[in-house]
């Protein structure tokens, strides 16, 4: 296994380690970095999921403190700045000043307890 944030060619296309999930419950998020980027990493309905910190209204990061995210009752993810909803699985704004718009996506897998940000060999 490869160290954490060190790419790795796998055929066409290259892994870089993010973070463990092993222990990332269903409902919950946690940060990751890759390059200079900021991530957050969201298990929902089972599933892994991985977008780019940022709010597409100010473009402020969506995490209240470092790695930690606010989530409603009904499991939506929290801007804490300004209120903004969105579902962690679609990232979709369902509610707050930027309705309608997305977060970025970003493509990971789960393999071996860990979610690794997956991307074509010649896009790293």
């Amino acid at each position: 296994m490869g160290l954490f944030g060190a790419p790795r060619n796998e055929g066409r296309r290259t892994m870089t380690r993010l973070c463990q999930t092993d222990d990332l419950e269903d409902g919950s998020a946690r940060g990751a970095r890759a390059g200079d980027r900021e991530l957050l990493i969201v298990r929902t309905g089972g599933q892994l999921r991985a977008w780019l910190n940022v709010c597409p209204h100010q473009g402020r990061n969506l995490d209240f403190a470092p790695g930690e995210f606010l989530f409603t009752p009904r499991g939506l993810l929290v801007c804490p700045h300004h209120g903004a909803s969105f579902d962690p699985f679609s990232g979709r704004c369902t509610d707050g000043p930027c309705l309608g718009a997305g977060l970025t996506p970003v493509p990971v897998v789960e393999r071996d307890g860990a979610a690794w940000l997956e991307l074509p060999a010649d896009e790293r």
